[in-house]
């Protein structure tokens, strides 16, 4: 049984529906700030911060951090 094997199918299909608009999101965010990028510098390596900690929960939880 896998990670997630305790879900039905049922269940499986609605979590990733339920997903579906963040991680288009996500991927989007991440494309955009990479697309045409030679370096990464300070800026990118921000703005993929910013990306990932307000992906997850947003920033308040983790600034308590």
């Amino acid at each position: 049984m896998g990670l997630f094997g305790f879900f039905n199918k049922e269940k499986k299909e609605s979590l990733d529906k339920g997903l579906e608009k963040t991680r288009e999101s996500f991927f989007s965010k991440i494309t955009k700030t990479l697309i045409g990028k030679t370096r990464i510098d300070d800026e990118v390596l921000d703005n993929l911060e910013e990306i990932l900690v307000t992906s997850d929960g947003g920033v308040k939880p983790h600034s308590k951090l």
